[in-house]
This record gives C-alpha cells, structure tokens and sequence, in this order.
C-alpha cells in the first residue's frame, strides 16, 4: 500500500494501516533504528562511483558512516545490538513520508539503475520503519534521523545556474521551509506516537556550501532551526554538527567538500565526529 501523508490527516493514515503493538517487547532482540539519508546510509561518492565502475556496489562496504560508528561504540555494552539502517541517499522530507526511496528503485540521484540499500523495503521509509516498531520481535532502544537537508540541496541546484546563487536561494527557501516543517511534524509525531519510550536523536545539518557560499549560512540555520523545534515538540534530543564543522573552521577537514571530488559528505574523520555527538546525545 502507497500512502501519501500529509500533516493531521497523515496521521490518521498511518495509525489505520499499520495497526499498532506500541510497546517495544523487553523480550525482543535489542535494536537500533536509523532513519534519514546519505549520512545515514554512510555516502562517500568517491567510493560510490569507483564501485559503480567496477559493475558491484555492495551496500556493506559503506561501513565507516555514523551509523556504522555509534553502533559499534553501542555494541560495547550491549553485545547482541541489531543494527536496521533504512538511510535512503537522496531522501527528502516528501519522499520520506510517501516513497519510494529512489535510490533503491532507479538510482536516483546517482545513476539510472537501481542501487543497494542497507536494508531492503518497499514503498516509503516512514512506514518501513513503523513496520519495524510493531514488530514484537524487536526491542528498539534507539531511533536516530536525519532528514531535510535534500530539501534545502533541491533549490540549491535549482538556483546552480542563478547570476546571483545566494539571492536565488535566499527567495526559494521560504516555500520549502514550509513544507520541510510541515512534514517533519508528521514524521517525527508518527515516530513518537509509534514508540513512545525509545530515545529519539534528530541530526541538524553541517553547510558544505559554507566557504563558497557563505551567506547560504542563513537557510541552513534556518533549517536547522526547524528541525531543532520539531524534535523539541516530541521531547527529542537534538544533536548539532553546524559548530562542529562549520563554526571550528574545520569544514575541508571534516567533509569531502575541498577535496577533488567535491563531495558534500563527511570524511571517515567527520563520521566518526558525528558518532560521538550522537552518543554524547544519548547522556
């Protein structure tokens, strides 16, 4: 079933399809969720592309993701921790709630031929992961998110070929921020609803447009902004990497973004980073 959700009423949706368990069983195997795009799935393009040319893209060898860090600092304490990485690359807030991952059906945006997902599930990642807090069998201790910042990039390469990029983004983003609030409500609401005790870490974005553009700050604090509130209305905690690679000046250091491929996603370095804020999160 393909539902498309849309604020209260999505709600509804989801509640009726589903048809909950609410409580995590204590009996379950211990696991944590993780939910969002790129940085979730652990992206390197670099990587990509060279597996790409080989004619194989295994999903497995992108371990060095957050995901990837904080689980293996996790599984110290809790030895038997399942690890369900639903990262679609590309995701956007829209495509969250109503699917498919695109990446997964058509290659989307890095191809034409569908590629490898951590996790294999149809229609949209939202339901996915509902599916997976209903399911008695697993224990969720933890739901980590990132979503939003493809978003922001849509007008960014709306606005690539603009005489004036910052000007044009800056009269875009308005329109996009309101559908970006809007289903983060949804989504982060369905999450709360659906697992009411489990710990809830929502990721705020990193600007790797930082040095060449640097008055495209604005949006991605805007953004940011959004998603800071969004999770404070569910009581989630939010984990902020903006400082981290922005504000320390460490922005080549931390992401791919000065590197020749241009990459806007973190280094092994910025992964790892972003593993320890979540983790100091979870204090």
């Amino acid at each position: 079933m393909k539902a498309k959700i849309s604020g209260l009423l999505g709600l509804v949706l989801v509640f009726a399809w589903v048809g909950w368990s609410y409580a995590a069983s204590p009996n379950g195997v211990p696991t944590y969720l993780a939910l969002g795009d790129s940085l979730a799935y652990g992206m390197q393009i670099g990587h990509l592309r060279q597996e790409m040319k080989s004619g194989t893209v295994d999903a497995t060898s992108f371990d060095t993701g957050y995901v990837n860090r904080l689980a293996t600092i996790l599984g110290h304490s809790t030895p038997k921790l399942r690890v369900v990485d639903l990262g679609c690359p590309g995701e956007t807030t829209s495509s969250f709630i109503s699917g498919p991952c695109a990446f997964a059906t058509n290659g989307k945006p890095f191809g034409d031929k569908p590629l490898p997902m951590h996790v294999k599930y149809q229609g949209a990642q939202l339901l996915a992961g509902l599916k997976y807090l209903e399911n008695p069998n697993d224990n969720i201790r933890l739901i980590t998110i990132d979503i939003g910042i493809n978003d922001l990039r849509a007008d960014e390469l709306a606005c690539g070929s603009a005489a004036d990029f910052e000007k044009c983004l800056k009269s875009k983003w308005p329109t996009t921020a309101k559908t970006v609030a809007r289903n983060l409500s949804t989504i982060l609401h369905n999450l709360k609803y659906a697992a009411p005790h489990t710990k809830i870490l929502v990721m705020t974005y990193y600007n790797w447009l930082g040095l060449q553009h640097p008055r495209s700050d604005a949006q991605v604090r805007d953004l940011n902004a959004i998603i800071t509130r969004s999770a404070k209305s569910i009581n989630a905690t939010t984990i902020h990497t903006f400082p981290a690679f922005n504000e320390s000046g460490k922005l080549c250091e931390l992401s791919l973004i000065c590197g020749p491929t241009k990459d806007l996603h973190p280094t092994n370095a910025g992964y790892r980073l972003i593993a320890r804020l979540f983790y100091r999160g979870m204090e």
